[in-house]
């Protein structure tokens, strides 16, 4: 948000998104608090039948950032870079492509995936949905690729891996 002028500047909050994830701070609620409403039981929705991916389905914000924070932490590398982006101002919505990086926990190369993201922006500009479109299966081969990926997806989401 412009403070200025207090006009909502979409732009400026996807911007944010990214530098979020990209500082890999999940768990403090002060920072949280800043780009998103209410991390507790605001929803995020991630593309997927959860009978299968129990990683997908609508969760809290706060449950999928404690993932992230889990998972991410442990990273020798990691990046979110924004492909393309498009904002709806008169609905406050905002489709966000990114690109992710992720190295580590044993892998041998660099793994990358697109993501497609929509994110629905309250009137103070803070985040209260999101809905992220991926591919769950991809999900799947990365978590089997190494051992400790593997133990590391069984404490975050249960015994579900092959």
């Amino acid at each position: 948000m412009d403070k200025n002028n207090k006009n909502l500047n979409l732009n400026e909050v996807a911007n944010s998104f990214i530098q979020y994830f990209n500082n890999k701070n999940y768990v403090d609620k002060e920072i949280n608090s800043n780009i998103f409403n209410d991390t507790d039981t605001d929803q995020w929705w991630i593309t997927g039948d959860e009978n299968i991916f129990p990683f997908s389905g609508w969760k809290p914000i706060q449950f999928r950032l404690n993932g992230m924070h889990y998972l991410n932490s442990g990273l020798d590398k990691y990046s979110m870079t924004e492909t393309e982006k498009i904002i709806d101002n008169e609905r406050r919505v905002i489709l966000l492509v990114i690109k992710t990086l992720h190295m580590g926990y044993g892998m041998v190369n660099e793994y990358t995936t697109e993501i497609a993201l929509i994110l629905s922006v309250n009137e103070s500009g803070k985040i209260f949905s999101i809905k992220e479109y991926l591919d769950p299966s991809e999900i799947i081969r990365v978590a089997n690729s190494t051992p400790a990926l593997q133990e590391l997806f069984k404490k975050v989401y249960g015994n579900f891996l092959n």
